[in-house]
């Protein structure tokens, strides 16, 4: 019997304007040949004000697409019934949206004062040995950006709209030296992590940043990072297909209103 064949994407944010994925079926091609496939986190955005998630649209599609999905939460989708982290392939790959390796969750936002207030609200009555542990910090993350609404209405297309969600990226500049800090330091704040938290593991996938790319993480010993982008621009994304030994990681790339494998950006076999 041949190893099953898992696919691994973040950050759909469907619904979401700044995403490229305005129709479920463009994502076909990409599961095509698949067994299952995990969907890490903030594939739909639930905190938009006065506007269905959208979740029972992705949940229909899914269950008819073909592969078995797997649904993860992210700090889009906090209130979402599921898992905040999985763990494949004995506890060598694993998988998880990515807030957890930040203190604020996502510091470059213009909730991260907010976030900061509530999460240290929430850890006022946990001792920090608690906190120490990757549970606790992944289910106070979700309790925290729980009814955290967006701001403004992100499913707009219209050219005002995108013009205003540029202006809110952009100003004031410490959100974008804010975002360039965390996507240098990201490789080793997961170290750091997985060492103390899940020391078994050999990859780390995550996605939570929208900056794909593949790292060793510093002083992990061959620990890899894999940032698996994102579905909006600038920068686009990929995906981790795992099928027993093997872990590849596939850019993802758009043609034809459909979403394809491009290259393999990297590929290796996971240690004993």
């Amino acid at each position: 019997m041949s190893d099953p064949v898992i696919r691994i994407f973040s950050d759909l944010h469907y619904g979401d304007a700044r995403s490229r994925l305005r129709d479920l079926a463009a994502l076909r091609p990409l599961l095509h040949g698949a067994d299952e496939v995990v969907l890490n986190g903030d594939t739909v955005d639930t905190q938009i004000p006065g506007r269905p998630s959208g979740w029972g649209e992705v949940g229909e599609f899914f269950a008819k697409a073909g592969p078995r999905p797997t649904y993860l939460t992210g700090n889009h989708d906090p209130d979402l019934d599921a898992p905040a982290e999985l763990s494949l392939a004995g506890g060598r790959v694993w998988v998880t949206h990515g807030d957890v390796f930040y203190e604020a969750i996502a510091p470059w936002s213009r909730h991260a004062a907010e976030l900061r207030r509530r999460l240290a609200a929430l850890r006022a009555d946990v001792t920090p040995m608690e906190w120490a542990r990757v549970e606790t910090r992944l289910r106070l993350n979700r309790a925290a950006c729980v009814a955290l609404p967006e701001l403004i209405d992100v499913s707009r297309r219209t050219a005002a709209a995108r013009v205003a969600r540029l202006v809110r990226t952009i100003l004031p500049p410490t959100r974008l030296l804010e975002m360039a800090k965390s996507w240098r330091e990201t490789p080793a704040r997961v170290g750091v992590v997985a060492g103390a938290e899940r020391p078994l593991a050999r990859v780390v996938v995550l996605g939570h940043t929208h900056y794909p790319g593949v790292w060793e993480a510093p002083g992990a010993r061959g620990l890899r990072v894999v940032n698996t982008g994102s579905f909006a621009r600038p920068f686009g994304g990929a995906f981790v297909e795992l099928v027993g030994e093997r872990v590849r990681v596939v850019r993802i790339v758009e043609a034809g209103g459909q979403f394809r494998p491009g290259r393999v950006v990297a590929e290796w076999g996971l240690e004993k």
